[in-house]
């Protein structure tokens, strides 16, 4: 919920809490319910007054504002979230509890009772809420035990039916906000678990593929019956360390990021580019021929060398070899590596076919 939309924004000091931390949902929660207290608390004390002449229960209603009040106005000035969910769920526990005891559990006042349990769990976590919850759920049992032994036959009242809608409301208020809190939950660990498989498959500078991603989708590959039919290039910048050399990490570094680009843009989207290693990439050609293969290097070779953002001239050398399922992966790269390195014994900038 946007605050500043619904001009609540002066109402809801902001704490140094990320929507990461758990104590930013406690916060939260703290607000809502001080503020709705604030407002909920004269309005039944009203109510009590004018519809039912019941003044000891409007003066607890009063109480219960009082203490609202006092908690709001002193977490605003302290922020200190352990003592607030300490103090606000102790007040609202007595207040609740001085209510059932003052009507005797009577006219479906014990629906009351079912608010302690979800709030006080969620802002004091299972110790807290377990104990105070089990103190309301004895002083709700004791309640109905007299009335079971005191024989007078259950009335009701319009008492009866405001404390069952204004009871059902709080719920829906409650587990709204708690729902709120683990879809938001959700979505923030769903997105931490993509952009951690992201970060643990992909190279940090290029946003290829790293090493070990390329080796499991690979092996994938050529378990098929058709691995034949693909290819594997390995290809290696030349001259790399000379552009380190003389213009420094940060201009080897736009290379790689120039070059990774390159690739993407002069293969097919079906095909799998890997950083290997430093300068050095692979490429996993799917349904091609090797001279196919041979044609789409060349193709991005001249591409890479036609390239204009940076006024340094970039090439590669590349060894192409055929997959084959009676191969590993490792016996490929190999091979390819060995064409790699007859293509720089050649002069470099070109391409050479693994025999």
């Amino acid at each position: 919920m946007n605050l500043k939309t619904y001009g609540l924004a002066w109402w809801y000091k902001e704490f140094p809490y990320t929507q990461f931390s758990e104590d930013y949902w406690r916060v939260r929660l703290i607000q809502h319910t001080l503020l709705l207290a604030c407002l909920l608390f004269p309005l039944l004390s009203l109510i009590n007054i004018f519809a039912f002449n019941a003044i000891q229960l409007a003066l607890i209603d009063g109480i219960g504002f009082v203490l609202s009040l006092t908690g709001y106005l002193a977490f605003r000035k302290t922020g200190n979230i352990k003592l607030t969910a300490w103090l606000i769920s102790l007040s609202i526990t007595t207040v609740m509890l001085m209510y059932l005891i003052s009507v005797e559990g009577r006219a479906y006042s014990l629906v009351w009772a079912t608010i302690i349990l979800p709030f006080t769990f969620f802002l004091l976590g299972r110790t807290g809420g377990t104990l105070l919850s089990s103190i309301t759920l004895c002083v709700c049992i004791y309640l109905v035990y007299t009335q079971l032994e005191s024989g007078v036959p259950i009335t009701l009242s319009k008492g009866a039916l405001l404390n069952v809608i204004e009871a059902a409301i709080v719920q829906i208020l409650l587990f709204r906000f708690y729902e709120g809190t683990r879809q938001t939950t959700f979505k923030q660990l769903r997105a931490e678990h993509q952009e951690s498989k992201r970060l643990s498959e992909t190279d940090y500078l290029t946003g290829a593929y790293n090493r070990s991603k390329f080796i499991f989708l690979a092996n994938t590959l050529l378990a098929a019956n058709d691995a034949d039919k693909h290819c594997i290039v390995i290809l290696d910048l030349d001259d790399f360390k000379h552009i380190n050399d003389i213009y420094g990490h940060n201009m080897g570094d736009k290379v790689l990021k120039i070059f990774t680009q390159a690739l993407r843009e002069n293969t097919r989207e079906e095909d799998i580019i890997a950083r290997w290693g430093g300068e050095e990439f692979v490429l996993f050609l799917k349904n091609v021929s090797v001279s196919e293969a041979n044609s789409c290097v060349n193709n991005l070779l001249s591409a890479v060398q036609a390239l204009t953002t940076i006024d340094i001239t970039i090439s590669f050398s590349a060894g192409i070899t055929r997959c084959s399922r009676t191969k590993t992966i490792d016996d490929l790269i190999k091979t390819a590596d060995e064409a790699l390195y007859q293509a720089k014994r050649d002069g470099k900038s070109r391409v050479c076919i693994a025999s």
